[in-house]
């Protein structure tokens, strides 16, 4: 196979040297998978946090949900505004900012006099969420030299445990001071980014080693990140790489609906698990956010399973399976109580649901294979911007027809899900096959 020009002109290099380039900075991988940790902290601690507000506020369940729709909306939608000017210019001093950012809102809310001023601080909050995602994605992604999957990996979970924990920590400090125990919540964030600005040097240093990267790019048969494609993996690649025709749109067009039905079922059992233990099972507010913790860092777990299982299985078939086992677990977990049953059926439901986080977007990327950034921006951003509005009519309905009315809306929104999911499977076979 013939060597492109720009690879004979790189071979100048060294050969130890290059490999050395290309080969992933674990440091700068793990940095920026805490700094993803401590500022996904902030989206993660709200529901915690949404039972002691409503009654600190006297808040209807649509006031209630109003929050959430903030932050969804504020942390998701603003996503590619600031990833567009970081691809215009990198701009790695949004990493500290959006990590501090993020502490302060959330830890301002317990200490606030007036509904309006809760909803800024949130909006605040999530605006820092939504500075750190883009560039720490970018900067993550040159840190994992030509293993990108396993980079992002590394990344991603930093985030999946933030949301976890996050809720955690907000319980505990809730448990130990009430509302106004919050402002604690913001030394996290305070100390991140000081060793963010610590290690400046190297990670204004990723700039220039992606460049030189790029210049290497591979013209033999290999992907971008220097993984060779197997024959199998060819054919896939080409299958699902089709033009952007009418079969591709309609795949496409389900895939996102299908996500903003998955977003919807994140953010409301996320939002009305608490508010349903406190209102409807009288549990103590102050504990109603170690549900959302075990929710949450269940899916953590989901998703480290989510990605072998689309490798063998095929993304619509995980996504299928996610959705079946969802109709039982939300229906067992209303009836179960509020004991230990419960959270074991918490623990499942958080892991089936998360689990499909990373496999709708390799099936997105298969479906957009060269407009991955436009791809990985619907399936992450917009996705996750719409679960605020389900919240929103979620709220509507439990003010009408109580909480528990809430948990049969999911079951009907997983009963949906599944529904496309086979759909995908069936008319688009493809699909259902790894391409990369």
């Amino acid at each position: 196979m013939s060597v492109s020009k720009m690879e004979a002109t790189s071979s100048a290099v060294p050969a130890g040297k290059a490999a050395k380039q290309r080969r992933p900075i674990a440091g700068v991988l793990l940095l920026l998978s805490w700094g993803h940790l401590v500022t996904d902290m902030a989206q993660g601690a709200l529901p915690a946090l949404l039972p002691v507000l409503k009654q600190a506020f006297a808040l209807t369940y649509a006031q209630t949900s109003l929050l959430v729709l903030v932050s969804n909306v504020a942390s998701s939608v603003i996503q590619p505004v600031f990833g567009y000017f970081a691809d215009r210019r990198p701009a790695r001093w949004l990493l500290p900012l959006g990590c501090l950012v993020a502490g302060v809102g959330l830890a301002a809310t317990g200490r606030l006099p007036w509904f309006s001023l809760l909803l800024l601080a949130v909006a605040v909050s999530s605006l820092g969420v939504a500075a750190y995602h883009p560039e720490g994605s970018r900067a993550a992604n040159l840190a994992s030299g030509v293993r990108k999957g396993s980079g992002m990996a590394v990344f991603s979970v930093g985030g999946n445990l933030g949301f976890g924990l996050g809720s955690l920590f907000m319980a505990w400090l809730l448990t130990l001071g009430g509302p106004k125990a919050t402002v604690y919540f913001v030394l996290p964030g305070l100390v991140t980014a000081g060793l963010l600005m610590f290690c400046w040097p190297r990670l204004n240093s990723l700039q220039e080693e992606g460049v030189r990267q790029a210049f290497r790019g591979p013209a033999d048969g290999k992907e971008r990140s220097g993984t060779p494609l197997s024959g199998k993996n060819r054919t896939s690649t080409q299958t699902a790489g089709v033009e952007w025709n009418k079969g591709t749109l309609v795949a496409f067009t389900l895939l996102l609906i299908y996500i903003i039905f998955r977003s919807w079922l994140h953010a409301g059992l996320s939002t009305y698990v608490p508010l349903y233990y406190t209102d409807y099972l009288h549990g103590d507010a102050h504990l109603a956010g170690y549900f959302v913790s075990v929710f949450l860092l269940a899916g953590a777990f989901g998703t480290l399973l989510g990605g072998p299982l689309t490798d063998v299985l095929g993304a619509p078939r995980v996504m299928a399976g996610s959705m079946a086992l969802l109709i039982p677990l939300i229906y067992l977990f209303l009836h179960a109580g509020g004991g230990l049953a419960a959270l074991m059926l918490l623990a499942f439901i958080g892991a089936a649901l998360i689990s499909t986080f990373s496999t709708t977007i390799v099936l997105g990327q298969q479906l957009m294979p060269h407009r991955k950034g436009l791809a990985s921006g619907f399936t992450i951003g917009f996705g996750v911007g719409t679960g605020g509005v389900g919240v929103t009519l979620l709220g509507v309905l439990a003010d009408h027809l109580g909480v528990p009315a809430v948990f049969q809306a999911l079951n009907l929104l997983a009963v949906a899900g599944l529904v496309l999911a086979l759909f995908l499977i069936r008319r688009f076979p493809w699909a259902a096959k790894t391409g990369e």
